[in-house]
């Protein structure tokens, strides 16, 4: 999976947004706000990634478990799938 490109990420006041462009604007009606692991996936969602490779870059980069990782990993993807955030 990857991010869709009709997102760009803005970091205002310490805060990172996803904020949509195009003929996504009228889709999402607003903005999402990601937090600091959020923003680390949805960077590396740049390029095509599983979920286990998410997991590792996670738990490596945020020095936690690779299941605590995993789970984590498989929320964010499920919600911002459900957005219709991600290229499956």
């Amino acid at each position: 999976m990857k991010r869709k490109d009709d997102l760009v990420m803005r970091s205002i006041g310490g805060d990172s947004l996803l904020v949509p462009t195009g003929a996504r604007v009228a889709e999402m009606q607003g903005v999402v706000v990601l937090n600091g692991t959020g923003r680390s996936m949805w960077e590396l969602l740049a390029e095509e990634r599983s979920v286990d490779e998410l997991a590792a870059a996670v738990a490596e980069r945020f020095d936690v478990d690779t299941s605590r990782a995993h789970s984590d990993v498989q929320s964010f993807v499920d919600e911002m799938a459900q957005m219709g955030l991600l290229q499956l």
